[in-house]
């Protein structure tokens, strides 16, 4: 399949199918970030500036260290594999089959499952997982007592904010279905209910403001607010990525989407800025990359990226289906 569908000059979008732009957009973005991102994955940011002294600029400058060496260079991770499992779940089930996602995700699971968080593998090994999948992830959070809020949802959310875009109650309640088949914690169905809704608006062609997204948030936990207000002011160092803590805490990867969203001018030098940020870099740059992919379209995205993109072709082909689906085209 050819890959290049649109101009790729990248101050010039497709203004004939704009919303299957922004569709590829959001898609390859997300796959761009996770791959480029492992570059610096469990990384302060101090060790991301010695590693790599002139920044990460290409899937050929990634180290091949133990860790990283598990993944060829170009290859994205554990965070767009459960995204396309969510996808290939809508394209043949032509609607939103939690039974069916939580098949396919335990399926993966089994099969490979490379690069897994922990919160997520805990639920997935979970007694009768498949039958009842969001009992399960309420019942490891609660064992948690309520502490664990990994970004391991919001990491594969993106597609359910193109899923029936033009219908912002459906993207909601979809998005929250398929958060809760691992993460119950409301912080991370409020993190992946704010990305989905900023992507539909982008692809409604509806701006989102600050005060918007801090209520949609407020609605799901009070915390949210200030990684909200985090993510809507220009210094990336105040989000302290790479913190040693909570570097995985899915309102800091909301910040970093947020923070792209709002000040990635260009797209290639906001997700290195990411990336050199370190922390849980893979996801920070599949979020940001996403929303900065429904932001700007597929155009704005570096060919060499996308050219680099192992298994781009299975993308694409995914991407196409799913832009011509009636659920997203309303036909």
């Amino acid at each position: 399949m050819n890959i290049n569908l649109f101009q790729r000059d990248e101050h010039k979008h497709n203004e004939d199918e704009p919303e299957k732009e922004k569709i590829y957009g959001v898609l390859f973005g997300q796959a761009i970030g996770d791959a480029l991102g492992l570059a610096a994955e469990g990384m302060s940011s101090d060790k991301v500036a010695v590693t790599y002294p002139d920044g990460v600029k290409d899937y050929a400058d990634i180290v091949q260290d133990e860790f990283r060496s598990r993944w060829p260079r170009g290859a994205w991770t554990d965070d767009t594999d459960q995204m396309l499992c969510i996808l290939d779940s809508l394209l043949d089930k032509g609607a939103v089959d939690p039974y069916d996602i939580a098949a396919r995700f335990l399926a993966w699971f089994r099969s490979s499952g490379q690069g897994i968080g922990r919160h997520t593998y805990n639920v997935l090994r979970m007694p009768q997982y498949e039958q009842h999948p969001h009992e399960a992830a309420e019942f490891v959070w609660r064992f948690s007592r309520g502490k664990s809020a990994s970004n391991g949802a919001l990491m594969r959310t993106c597609v359910t904010g193109i899923w029936d875009w033009r219908d912002a109650a459906a993207v909601r309640a979809n998005t929250e279905c398929v958060c809760r088949l691992t993460h119950f914690d409301p912080r991370c169905v409020g993190s992946c209910v704010i990305a989905t809704h900023i992507i539909g608006s982008e692809l409604l062609c509806t701006a989102v403001s600050e005060e918007e997204i801090v209520r949609l948030g407020a609605e799901y936990a009070p915390e949210i607010k200030e990684y909200v207000r985090l993510g809507f002011q220009p210094d990336l160092g105040r989000l302290k990525l790479d913190d040693r803590e909570t570097k995985g805490y899915t309102l800091r990867t909301l910040a970093a989407g947020l923070w792209a969203y709002n000040f990635g001018a260009d797209f290639r030098k906001a997700l290195q800025a990411i990336i050199m940020a370190g922390g849980d870099t893979d996801t920070n740059g599949a979020v940001a990359g996403a929303l900065m992919g429904a932001r700007m379209g597929y155009a704005a995205l570096p060919e060499t990226w996308v050219a680099g993109l192992l298994n781009r072709d299975l993308l694409a082909e995914r991407a196409e289906h799913l832009a011509v689906h009636p659920n997203v085209t309303n036909i």
